[in-house]
């Protein structure tokens, strides 16, 4: 089956979103055995459909369809997520009892950067915040794989309902291992802002760093790439597994535009009370063969760190007991670049939902600034472009309130022919406007390489 073939496959259960998405209709949950493939090709042969993808080295998952989709807007966009999906685990339960082992449903999506900054294009179908439950969920881990089914009572409990469903879901499934690979692409060309508009941006950082208002100000920049041929997220998640392999990925897809990365920062991972992030900051090319030990000496980079980290254990310690940390931060190659970058483990004090420990921490001075205030103001005031969810959270919810959110980095929105890229620097007092843009060149590299 071609890339082409894949989107006249007839799905008409992954299609129809639930209308009742706002409401306490029950529905009810189904885990079963499936082959292994490569997950990402489920993207291909249900094209037409909303979906997600997520890969975190050790499990993939790809969702399929909208069973229910959560959105939050505005300030009080993560307590509103967290009201809705409090809703959503009441009304959830099990068809039948699940083997040992096997995946329970998981709710997945992202926050923009910041509010009022995702109403433009490419961003106009994402807003400021989803968590989408699909309908059908695949998910690979340690050598095994399941299929979970997500519908209303009247669709799973009779069997012979049932049946028709996991039937059409295996049909799926054994479409997604025939898949060719897509075609490339083709010829591109590179829409980039006027480097003067970097250099002034830059100016203006310095100032505001010399004024003491901030000590530090991440600024993001958006590329358009524009294709011969429409792109496929497949190939492209396909071509970061194969130049990172266990590196982390992601992708959702909703309204026919997909948003596509492989973060090199977790934001937050919570399990039961513990929790793990990190402060990652400070970046050089690998291409330098000295990378790793100048990162460590480098005081520019180490001036650019030390705010995160600090500003990271200001936010945890007034609710968990945070562990000891490293006497120095670690050079950690990030496919094409290394950064510096210090982990941070901590216990909650008591239980805290994932959703208020991810307002909490988001956003870090990793991809705002430092102080958090004055910098992000700076950014919605003089950045060009809207970030959307370029830098935002992204990640899952289970129904235990376990979860895994990375930093939307390394990222883009594909969309038929077009790929709107987003890079991103940290302006301090030593910053220098060539290097700084020489940095996000680096970092661009890692999309453009994986668009082919």
């Amino acid at each position: 089956m071609t890339q082409r073939d894949s989107a006249h496959y007839p799905i008409p259960w992954l299609s129809r979103e639930n209308a009742e998405a706002g409401t306490a209709q029950p529905l009810q949950w189904l885990s079963v055995p499936a082959p292994l493939l490569q997950a990402e090709s489920l993207l291909g042969v249900a094209p037409e459909v909303d979906a997600w993808y997520w890969s975190d080295g050790a499990e993939e998952q790809v969702g399929l369809g909208v069973a229910r989709r959560l959105v939050g807007s505005g300030a009080e966009r993560f307590e509103q997520l967290d009201r809705s999906l409090a809703e959503l685990w009441r009304v959830l339960e099990p068809c039948v009892a699940a083997e040992a082992g096997a995946p329970e449903p998981r709710v997945f999506g992202g926050l923009a950067f910041q509010t009022g900054r995702a109403s433009l294009i490419p961003w106009v179908d994402f807003g400021e915040g989803q968590l989408v439950l699909p309908r059908l969920t695949y998910t690979r881990r340690e050598g095994r794989a399941w299929l979970t089914l997500i519908a209303p009572p009247s669709e799973l409990t009779p069997a012979t309902e049932r049946a028709r469903l996991l039937d059409e879901a295996a049909k799926l499934v054994s479409a997604a291992s025939r898949l060719e690979e897509a075609e490339a692409p083709g010829p591109f060309e590179l829409a980039e802002p006027d480097p003067a508009e970097w250099r002034e941006q830059i100016r203006q950082v310095k100032a505001a760093i010399a004024s003491g208002e901030v000590q530090k100000i991440v600024l993001a920049r958006r590329v358009l790439a524009r294709f011969a041929r429409e792109l496929s997220p497949t190939r492209v998640l396909s071509r970061l597994r194969e130049s990172g392999p266990g590196a982390p990925r992601f992708a959702f897809r909703v309204g026919g535009s997909t948003f596509i990365g492989s973060p090199p920062e977790r934001v937050l991972e919570k399990r039961g009370l513990r929790l793990a992030t990190e402060a990652v900051a400070g970046t050089l090319p690998a291409s330098d063969p000295e990378a790793a030990l100048r990162l460590v000496e480098d005081a520019k980079l180490l001036t650019e760190h030390a705010p995160v980290i600090q500003d990271l254990l200001e936010r945890l310690r007034p609710v968990a007991v945070v562990d000891p940390l490293p006497e120095r931060p670690i050079p950690y190659l990030a496919r094409q670049v290394w950064h510096l970058k210090t982990p941070i483990t901590a216990t909650l004090q008591k239980p805290e939902r994932a959703l208020s420990l991810l307002s909490r921490i988001h956003p870090t001075p990793a991809v705002g600034g430092y102080p958090t205030r004055p910098a992000v103001r700076f950014i919605a005031e003089h950045e060009a472009d809207e970030r959307g969810w370029y830098a935002g959270p992204i990640g899952w919810i289970d129904a235990h309130d376990d979860a895994q959110f990375a930093v939307a980095l390394r990222s883009g929105v594909i969309s038929g022919k077009h790929a709107h890229l987003y890079v991103g620097a940290g302006i301090v007092s030593g910053s220098d406007s060539e290097s700084e843009l020489a940095e996000t060149g680096w970092k661009l590299r890692v999309l453009l390489g994986a668009l082919g």
